[in-house]
Protein backbone atom coordinates (compact mmCIF):
# COMPACT_ATOMS: atom_id res chain seq x y z
CA UNK A 1 0.00 0.00 0.00
CA UNK A 2 1.37 3.47 -0.97
CA UNK A 3 1.81 6.23 1.59
CA UNK A 4 -0.82 8.30 -0.19
CA UNK A 5 -3.39 5.47 0.00
CA UNK A 6 -2.65 4.93 3.71
CA UNK A 7 -3.37 8.60 4.47
CA UNK A 8 -6.58 8.41 2.47
CA UNK A 9 -7.90 5.42 4.45
CA UNK A 10 -6.89 6.94 7.83
CA UNK A 11 -8.71 10.14 7.03
CA UNK A 12 -11.83 8.26 6.06
CA UNK A 13 -11.91 6.35 9.40
CA UNK A 14 -11.64 9.59 11.41
CA UNK A 15 -14.27 11.44 9.43
CA UNK A 16 -16.73 8.55 9.18
CA UNK A 17 -18.98 9.90 11.99
CA UNK A 18 -19.36 13.21 10.21
CA UNK A 19 -20.29 11.88 6.78
CA UNK A 20 -23.35 9.96 5.75
CA UNK A 21 -21.35 7.98 3.20
CA UNK A 22 -17.74 7.61 2.13
CA UNK A 23 -18.40 8.16 -1.57
CA UNK A 24 -18.41 11.95 -1.30
CA UNK A 25 -15.07 11.95 0.51
CA UNK A 26 -13.61 9.57 -2.06
CA UNK A 27 -14.53 12.00 -4.82
CA UNK A 28 -13.03 14.93 -2.93
CA UNK A 29 -9.75 13.18 -2.23
CA UNK A 30 -9.40 11.72 -5.68
CA UNK A 31 -9.92 15.18 -7.18
CA UNK A 32 -6.94 16.37 -5.14
CA UNK A 33 -4.97 13.36 -6.26
CA UNK A 34 -5.84 14.10 -9.88
CA UNK A 35 -4.43 17.60 -9.52
CA UNK A 36 -1.28 16.38 -7.76
CA UNK A 37 -0.66 13.69 -10.35
CA UNK A 38 -1.34 15.95 -13.32
CA UNK A 39 1.14 18.64 -12.32
CA UNK A 40 4.35 17.02 -13.70
CA UNK A 41 2.69 16.42 -17.07
CA UNK A 42 1.53 20.02 -17.28
CA UNK A 43 5.08 21.19 -16.66
CA UNK A 44 6.32 18.91 -19.43
CA UNK A 45 3.69 20.22 -21.82
CA UNK A 46 4.51 23.83 -21.03
CA UNK A 47 8.22 23.15 -21.53
CA UNK A 48 7.52 21.59 -24.90
CA UNK A 49 5.34 24.53 -25.89
CA UNK A 50 8.12 26.94 -24.90
CA UNK A 51 10.60 25.04 -27.05
CA UNK A 52 8.24 25.15 -30.02
CA UNK A 53 7.73 28.90 -29.76
CA UNK A 54 11.50 29.44 -29.92
CA UNK A 55 11.80 27.62 -33.20
CA UNK A 56 12.04 29.14 -36.66
CA UNK A 57 8.73 28.88 -38.52
CA UNK A 58 8.42 27.86 -42.17
CA UNK A 59 5.42 28.05 -44.44
CA UNK A 60 5.09 25.69 -47.40
CA UNK A 61 5.88 28.59 -49.74
CA UNK A 62 9.09 29.31 -47.83
CA UNK A 63 10.03 25.65 -47.94
CA UNK A 64 9.56 25.64 -51.71
CA UNK A 65 11.71 28.76 -52.08
CA UNK A 66 14.44 27.38 -49.84
CA UNK A 67 14.57 24.06 -51.67
CA UNK A 68 14.76 25.64 -55.11
CA UNK A 69 17.38 28.22 -54.12
CA UNK A 70 19.64 26.17 -51.86
CA UNK A 71 19.48 22.53 -52.92
CA UNK A 72 22.92 21.39 -54.05
CA UNK A 73 21.28 18.82 -56.29
CA UNK A 74 19.34 21.51 -58.17
CA UNK A 75 22.44 23.69 -58.39
CA UNK A 76 24.39 20.73 -59.77
CA UNK A 77 21.74 20.21 -62.45
CA UNK A 78 22.01 23.87 -63.46
CA UNK A 79 25.78 23.47 -63.79
CA UNK A 80 25.22 20.45 -66.03
CA UNK A 81 23.04 22.59 -68.29
CA UNK A 82 25.76 25.25 -68.45
CA UNK A 83 28.33 22.55 -69.19
CA UNK A 84 26.32 21.23 -72.13
CA UNK A 85 25.82 24.76 -73.46
CA UNK A 86 29.58 25.30 -73.29
CA UNK A 87 30.16 22.04 -75.14
CA UNK A 88 27.78 23.25 -77.82
CA UNK A 89 29.73 26.47 -78.26
CA UNK A 90 32.93 24.47 -78.51
CA UNK A 91 31.46 22.03 -81.01
CA UNK A 92 30.48 24.86 -83.38
CA UNK A 93 33.77 26.74 -83.13
CA UNK A 94 35.99 27.07 -86.19
CA UNK A 95 39.11 24.96 -86.46
CA UNK A 96 42.41 26.71 -85.96
CA UNK A 97 44.58 27.50 -88.97
CA UNK A 98 47.99 25.89 -89.26
CA UNK A 99 51.17 27.71 -90.22
CA UNK A 100 54.18 25.83 -91.54
CA UNK A 101 57.59 27.42 -92.08
CA UNK A 102 60.52 25.67 -93.70
CA UNK A 103 64.11 26.70 -94.09
CA UNK A 104 66.83 24.82 -95.91
CA UNK A 105 69.93 25.11 -98.09
CA UNK A 106 70.19 24.52 -101.75
CA UNK A 107 73.54 23.04 -102.67
CA UNK A 108 74.67 22.30 -106.21
CA UNK A 109 77.84 22.99 -108.21
CA UNK A 110 76.76 26.56 -108.83
CA UNK A 111 74.76 27.45 -105.68
CA UNK A 112 75.12 27.17 -101.95
CA UNK A 113 72.34 29.41 -100.52
CA UNK A 114 69.29 29.27 -98.21
CA UNK A 115 65.71 28.47 -99.26
CA UNK A 116 62.54 29.59 -97.42
CA UNK A 117 58.99 28.19 -97.46
CA UNK A 118 55.89 29.53 -95.58
CA UNK A 119 52.48 27.81 -95.82
CA UNK A 120 49.14 28.74 -94.15
CA UNK A 121 46.28 26.19 -94.11
CA UNK A 122 42.71 26.78 -92.94
CA UNK A 123 40.37 23.77 -92.63
CA UNK A 124 36.63 24.24 -93.30
CA UNK A 125 33.81 21.92 -92.29
CA UNK A 126 31.49 20.67 -94.95
CA UNK A 127 28.50 23.04 -95.22
CA UNK A 128 25.79 22.15 -92.66
CA UNK A 129 28.02 19.92 -90.53
CA UNK A 130 28.68 22.53 -87.82
CA UNK A 131 25.01 23.43 -87.42
CA UNK A 132 24.10 19.74 -87.28
CA UNK A 133 26.68 19.15 -84.56
CA UNK A 134 25.49 22.19 -82.60
CA UNK A 135 21.87 21.01 -82.78
CA UNK A 136 22.82 17.93 -80.72
CA UNK A 137 24.00 20.08 -77.82
CA UNK A 138 21.03 22.44 -78.11
CA UNK A 139 18.66 19.50 -77.66
CA UNK A 140 20.80 18.05 -74.88
CA UNK A 141 20.79 21.39 -73.01
CA UNK A 142 17.00 21.61 -73.34
CA UNK A 143 16.73 18.02 -72.06
CA UNK A 144 18.96 18.75 -69.06
CA UNK A 145 16.95 21.88 -68.26
CA UNK A 146 13.66 19.97 -68.41
CA UNK A 147 15.08 17.30 -66.12
CA UNK A 148 16.27 20.07 -63.79
CA UNK A 149 12.78 21.58 -63.63
CA UNK A 150 11.30 18.16 -62.88
CA UNK A 151 13.94 17.58 -60.20
CA UNK A 152 13.25 20.95 -58.53
CA UNK A 153 9.51 20.33 -58.39
CA UNK A 154 9.92 16.77 -57.16
CA UNK A 155 12.26 17.85 -54.35
CA UNK A 156 9.93 20.68 -53.37
CA UNK A 157 6.93 18.34 -53.25
CA UNK A 158 8.89 15.78 -51.26
CA UNK A 159 9.81 18.51 -48.79
CA UNK A 160 6.14 19.51 -48.51
CA UNK A 161 5.15 15.91 -47.85
CA UNK A 162 7.77 15.48 -45.11
CA UNK A 163 6.73 18.83 -43.64
CA UNK A 164 3.23 17.42 -43.16
CA UNK A 165 4.64 14.10 -41.96
CA UNK A 166 6.82 15.84 -39.37
CA UNK A 167 4.01 18.07 -38.15
CA UNK A 168 1.58 15.16 -37.90
CA UNK A 169 4.17 13.01 -36.13
CA UNK A 170 4.54 15.74 -33.50
CA UNK A 171 0.76 15.92 -33.12
CA UNK A 172 0.57 12.15 -32.63
CA UNK A 173 3.35 12.18 -30.04
CA UNK A 174 1.60 14.98 -28.15
CA UNK A 175 -1.64 13.00 -28.31
CA UNK A 176 0.11 9.94 -26.85
CA UNK A 177 1.46 12.05 -23.98
CA UNK A 178 -2.11 13.15 -23.26
CA UNK A 179 -3.24 9.53 -23.28
CA UNK A 180 -0.48 8.54 -20.87
CA UNK A 181 -1.38 11.41 -18.58
CA UNK A 182 -5.05 10.43 -18.65
CA UNK A 183 -4.41 6.74 -17.95
CA UNK A 184 -1.88 7.61 -15.23
CA UNK A 185 -4.48 9.72 -13.46
CA UNK A 186 -6.95 6.89 -13.76
CA UNK A 187 -4.45 4.51 -12.18
CA UNK A 188 -3.91 6.97 -9.31
CA UNK A 189 -7.64 7.21 -8.81
CA UNK A 190 -7.96 3.44 -8.63
CA UNK A 191 -5.05 3.09 -6.22
CA UNK A 192 -6.67 5.64 -3.91
CA UNK A 193 -9.72 3.48 -3.40
CA UNK A 194 -9.92 2.10 0.15
CA UNK A 195 -11.34 -1.25 -0.81
CA UNK A 196 -10.14 -3.22 -3.83
CA UNK A 197 -12.48 -5.98 -4.91
CA UNK A 198 -11.28 -8.68 -7.31
CA UNK A 199 -13.00 -6.78 -10.13
CA UNK A 200 -11.16 -3.60 -9.15
CA UNK A 201 -7.86 -5.48 -9.06
CA UNK A 202 -8.47 -6.74 -12.59
CA UNK A 203 -9.37 -3.26 -13.75
CA UNK A 204 -6.24 -1.87 -12.12
CA UNK A 205 -4.16 -4.48 -13.96
CA UNK A 206 -5.85 -3.56 -17.23
CA UNK A 207 -4.93 0.09 -16.72
CA UNK A 208 -1.32 -0.77 -15.81
CA UNK A 209 -1.01 -2.95 -18.91
CA UNK A 210 -2.48 -0.17 -21.02
CA UNK A 211 0.15 2.22 -19.69
CA UNK A 212 2.94 -0.13 -20.75
CA UNK A 213 1.50 -0.32 -24.25
CA UNK A 214 1.14 3.48 -24.40
CA UNK A 215 4.75 3.98 -23.35
CA UNK A 216 5.82 1.77 -26.26
CA UNK A 217 3.56 3.71 -28.61
CA UNK A 218 5.01 7.01 -27.41
CA UNK A 219 8.55 5.72 -27.94
CA UNK A 220 7.69 4.70 -31.50
CA UNK A 221 6.01 8.03 -32.24
CA UNK A 222 8.93 9.96 -30.78
CA UNK A 223 11.21 8.00 -33.09
CA UNK A 224 8.86 8.85 -35.97
CA UNK A 225 9.15 12.54 -35.10
CA UNK A 226 12.93 12.30 -35.30
CA UNK A 227 12.84 10.22 -38.48
CA UNK A 228 10.51 12.58 -40.34
CA UNK A 229 12.49 15.60 -39.12
CA UNK A 230 15.72 14.14 -40.47
CA UNK A 231 14.00 13.44 -43.80
CA UNK A 232 12.62 17.00 -43.93
CA UNK A 233 15.99 18.47 -42.96
CA UNK A 234 17.55 16.94 -46.05
CA UNK A 235 15.77 19.76 -47.89
CA UNK A 236 15.92 22.51 -45.23
CA UNK A 237 19.46 21.96 -43.87
CA UNK A 238 18.69 23.58 -40.50
CA UNK A 239 20.67 22.99 -37.30
CA UNK A 240 17.61 22.72 -35.05
CA UNK A 241 14.04 21.58 -35.46
CA UNK A 242 11.64 24.13 -36.90
CA UNK A 243 7.92 24.79 -36.78
CA UNK A 244 5.99 24.08 -39.94
CA UNK A 245 2.74 25.78 -40.91
CA UNK A 246 0.79 22.95 -42.52
CA UNK A 247 -2.75 24.10 -43.34
CA UNK A 248 -5.42 21.44 -43.05
CA UNK A 249 -6.47 20.62 -46.61
CA UNK A 250 -10.20 21.22 -47.02
CA UNK A 251 -12.64 22.30 -49.73
CA UNK A 252 -11.66 19.50 -52.09
CA UNK A 253 -13.21 20.00 -55.52
CA UNK A 254 -14.36 17.49 -58.09
CA UNK A 255 -11.79 16.90 -60.83
CA UNK A 256 -12.94 15.92 -64.29
CA UNK A 257 -10.87 12.93 -65.32
CA UNK A 258 -10.59 13.97 -68.98
CA UNK A 259 -9.46 17.52 -68.16
CA UNK A 260 -6.98 16.15 -65.66
CA UNK A 261 -5.50 13.62 -68.09
CA UNK A 262 -5.30 16.34 -70.73
CA UNK A 263 -3.18 18.45 -68.39
CA UNK A 264 -0.96 15.45 -67.70
CA UNK A 265 -0.35 14.83 -71.42
CA UNK A 266 0.28 18.51 -72.01
CA UNK A 267 2.54 19.31 -69.09
CA UNK A 268 4.18 16.12 -67.77
CA UNK A 269 7.91 16.81 -67.64
CA UNK A 270 8.95 13.18 -67.93
CA UNK A 271 7.13 12.90 -71.27
CA UNK A 272 8.58 16.22 -72.40
CA UNK A 273 12.06 15.08 -71.41
CA UNK A 274 11.64 11.87 -73.40
CA UNK A 275 10.51 13.91 -76.43
CA UNK A 276 13.64 16.03 -76.11
CA UNK A 277 15.78 12.90 -75.84
CA UNK A 278 14.25 11.60 -79.06
CA UNK A 279 14.84 14.98 -80.73
CA UNK A 280 18.47 14.91 -79.60
CA UNK A 281 18.97 11.42 -81.04
CA UNK A 282 17.47 12.51 -84.34
CA UNK A 283 19.85 15.46 -84.42
CA UNK A 284 22.70 13.07 -83.68
CA UNK A 285 21.58 10.76 -86.48
CA UNK A 286 21.55 13.71 -88.88
CA UNK A 287 25.05 14.67 -87.79
CA UNK A 288 26.44 11.14 -88.04
CA UNK A 289 25.21 10.96 -91.64
CA UNK A 290 27.16 14.14 -92.38
CA UNK A 291 30.39 12.98 -90.73
CA UNK A 292 31.84 11.26 -93.85
CA UNK A 293 31.18 14.32 -96.03
CA UNK A 294 34.63 15.71 -96.89
CA UNK A 295 35.88 18.71 -94.98
CA UNK A 296 37.88 21.08 -97.18
CA UNK A 297 41.25 22.63 -96.37
CA UNK A 298 42.54 25.73 -98.19
CA UNK A 299 46.25 26.52 -98.22
CA UNK A 300 48.35 29.48 -99.32
CA UNK A 301 52.10 29.26 -99.64
CA UNK A 302 55.20 31.31 -100.51
CA UNK A 303 58.61 29.85 -101.38
CA UNK A 304 61.89 31.61 -102.14
CA UNK A 305 65.12 30.10 -103.41
CA UNK A 306 68.13 32.38 -103.36
CA UNK A 307 70.27 31.35 -106.33
CA UNK A 308 73.62 32.83 -107.32
CA UNK A 309 73.16 31.82 -110.91
CA UNK A 310 70.95 32.93 -112.61
CA UNK A 311 69.25 34.71 -109.59
CA UNK A 312 66.56 34.26 -106.89
CA UNK A 313 63.40 32.22 -107.61
CA UNK A 314 60.07 32.92 -105.91
CA UNK A 315 56.99 30.67 -105.83
CA UNK A 316 53.52 31.45 -104.42
CA UNK A 317 50.07 29.93 -104.80
CA UNK A 318 47.29 28.02 -103.11
CA UNK A 319 45.97 24.49 -102.69
CA UNK A 320 42.77 22.64 -101.87
CA UNK A 321 42.68 19.26 -100.12
CA UNK A 322 39.69 16.95 -99.73
CA UNK A 323 39.57 13.53 -98.01
CA UNK A 324 37.88 10.76 -99.98
CA UNK A 325 35.33 8.86 -97.80
CA UNK A 326 35.77 5.44 -99.36
CA UNK A 327 37.31 3.45 -96.47
CA UNK A 328 35.20 4.86 -93.60
CA UNK A 329 31.67 6.04 -94.41
CA UNK A 330 30.62 6.13 -90.71
CA UNK A 331 27.87 3.55 -91.35
CA UNK A 332 28.30 1.81 -87.96
CA UNK A 333 27.94 5.08 -86.05
CA UNK A 334 24.77 5.92 -87.98
CA UNK A 335 23.34 2.47 -87.26
CA UNK A 336 24.16 2.75 -83.55
CA UNK A 337 22.35 6.08 -83.34
CA UNK A 338 19.35 4.69 -85.17
CA UNK A 339 19.13 1.78 -82.71
CA UNK A 340 19.21 4.16 -79.76
CA UNK A 341 16.54 6.28 -81.42
CA UNK A 342 14.30 3.24 -81.89
CA UNK A 343 14.86 2.25 -78.26
CA UNK A 344 13.93 5.75 -77.06
CA UNK A 345 10.71 5.68 -79.08
CA UNK A 346 9.79 2.33 -77.49
CA UNK A 347 10.53 3.79 -74.05
CA UNK A 348 8.30 6.76 -74.87
CA UNK A 349 5.34 4.46 -75.52
CA UNK A 350 5.85 2.62 -72.24
CA UNK A 351 6.43 5.84 -70.30
CA UNK A 352 3.25 7.37 -71.71
CA UNK A 353 1.21 4.36 -70.66
CA UNK A 354 2.82 4.34 -67.21
CA UNK A 355 2.21 8.06 -66.64
CA UNK A 356 -1.42 7.78 -67.73
CA UNK A 357 -2.08 4.78 -65.51
CA UNK A 358 -0.45 6.47 -62.54
CA UNK A 359 -2.52 9.56 -63.24
CA UNK A 360 -5.75 7.56 -63.30
CA UNK A 361 -4.79 5.82 -60.07
CA UNK A 362 -3.96 9.14 -58.39
CA UNK A 363 -7.26 10.62 -59.58
CA UNK A 364 -9.20 7.67 -58.15
CA UNK A 365 -7.34 8.03 -54.86
CA UNK A 366 -8.08 11.75 -54.75
CA UNK A 367 -11.79 11.28 -55.40
CA UNK A 368 -11.99 8.60 -52.72
CA UNK A 369 -10.27 10.94 -50.26
CA UNK A 370 -12.65 13.75 -51.25
CA UNK A 371 -15.64 11.60 -50.37
CA UNK A 372 -14.05 10.64 -47.08
CA UNK A 373 -12.94 14.16 -46.21
CA UNK A 374 -16.46 15.53 -46.27
CA UNK A 375 -16.60 14.24 -42.68
CA UNK A 376 -12.92 14.70 -41.79
CA UNK A 377 -12.74 18.39 -41.04
CA UNK A 378 -10.00 19.49 -38.69
CA UNK A 379 -12.52 21.40 -36.52
CA UNK A 380 -13.87 18.05 -35.38
CA UNK A 381 -10.59 17.08 -33.71
CA UNK A 382 -11.15 19.32 -30.64
CA UNK A 383 -14.53 17.63 -30.23
CA UNK A 384 -12.68 14.37 -29.61
CA UNK A 385 -10.81 15.99 -26.75
CA UNK A 386 -14.02 17.43 -25.31
CA UNK A 387 -15.73 14.06 -25.30
CA UNK A 388 -12.77 12.54 -23.46
CA UNK A 389 -12.84 15.30 -20.85
CA UNK A 390 -16.53 14.58 -20.40
CA UNK A 391 -15.74 10.87 -19.97
CA UNK A 392 -13.02 11.72 -17.43
CA UNK A 393 -15.54 13.62 -15.35
CA UNK A 394 -18.21 10.93 -15.58
CA UNK A 395 -15.73 8.20 -14.62
CA UNK A 396 -14.70 10.14 -11.52
CA UNK A 397 -18.36 10.55 -10.61
CA UNK A 398 -18.84 6.82 -11.00
CA UNK A 399 -21.50 7.16 -13.68
CA UNK A 400 -19.67 5.06 -16.28
CA UNK A 401 -17.69 1.89 -15.83
CA UNK A 402 -14.00 1.49 -16.59
CA UNK A 403 -14.41 -0.80 -19.58
CA UNK A 404 -16.74 1.67 -21.30
CA UNK A 405 -14.25 4.43 -20.57
CA UNK A 406 -11.33 2.43 -22.01
CA UNK A 407 -13.31 1.52 -25.09
CA UNK A 408 -14.20 5.19 -25.68
CA UNK A 409 -10.58 6.19 -25.13
CA UNK A 410 -9.40 3.63 -27.67
CA UNK A 411 -12.03 4.61 -30.25
CA UNK A 412 -11.18 8.26 -29.77
CA UNK A 413 -7.54 7.45 -30.37
CA UNK A 414 -8.39 5.51 -33.53
CA UNK A 415 -10.49 8.41 -34.80
CA UNK A 416 -7.66 10.83 -34.04
CA UNK A 417 -5.22 8.72 -36.03
CA UNK A 418 -7.72 8.37 -38.87
CA UNK A 419 -7.95 12.14 -39.21
CA UNK A 420 -4.21 12.69 -39.40
CA UNK A 421 -3.32 9.58 -41.39
CA UNK A 422 -5.94 10.43 -44.00
CA UNK A 423 -4.67 14.00 -44.18
CA UNK A 424 -1.12 12.78 -44.84
CA UNK A 425 -2.37 10.33 -47.47
CA UNK A 426 -4.23 13.17 -49.16
CA UNK A 427 -1.07 15.32 -49.19
CA UNK A 428 0.83 12.48 -50.83
CA UNK A 429 -1.87 12.03 -53.46
CA UNK A 430 -2.08 15.74 -54.31
CA UNK A 431 1.72 15.99 -54.49
CA UNK A 432 1.80 13.08 -56.93
CA UNK A 433 -0.91 14.66 -59.08
CA UNK A 434 0.95 17.99 -59.17
CA UNK A 435 4.14 16.23 -60.24
CA UNK A 436 2.29 14.29 -62.94
CA UNK A 437 0.70 17.46 -64.37
CA UNK A 438 4.09 19.17 -64.45
CA UNK A 439 4.03 22.47 -66.31
CA UNK A 440 0.23 22.53 -66.53
CA UNK A 441 -0.03 23.75 -62.91
CA UNK A 442 2.86 25.91 -61.64
CA UNK A 443 3.65 24.88 -58.06
CA UNK A 444 5.20 27.28 -55.56
CA UNK A 445 4.30 25.62 -52.28
CA UNK A 446 0.52 25.98 -52.51
CA UNK A 447 -1.20 22.60 -52.60
CA UNK A 448 -4.53 24.14 -53.60
CA UNK A 449 -3.73 23.85 -57.30
CA UNK A 450 -7.12 22.41 -58.23
CA UNK A 451 -9.04 25.16 -56.46
CA UNK A 452 -6.87 27.83 -58.11
CA UNK A 453 -6.99 26.36 -61.60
Amino acid sequence: MSFLSFLTQASLLKLGTFMKSTSTLFLLLTSVLFAMEAQPFLVEENTSTKENTSRITYSLEQIDERVRSRSEWIQAQKLKVESVEAQGRQATAWQNPTVAAEIGRLRDPLNNNMTYDIRVTQPFYFPGKLSAHGAIFEKEAALQKMQGDELAERLSLEAAYYAYAFSIAEQKASHSKDRIRRISLMRTYMRAQAYASPAKVIQRNIVSTQLIALQKTLAEESAEVERTWQKLNIYLDEKEKVNIVTPWIVDLVDINIEDYLGKVIKGNRQLKAKDLEIARLRAEESFQKRVPLPDMSLSAFYRRETLEHPGANEFFGGAVSLPIPILNANRAAVEATQKRLAAAEKEKKYLTREVMQLSRAAHAEYMQKKTLFDGFHSKKIPALERQMRYADRELKLGRIDLLSYLELELKTHEAYLAYYDTQLELVQTIAQMILLMGESVPYKGNLYVFQNH
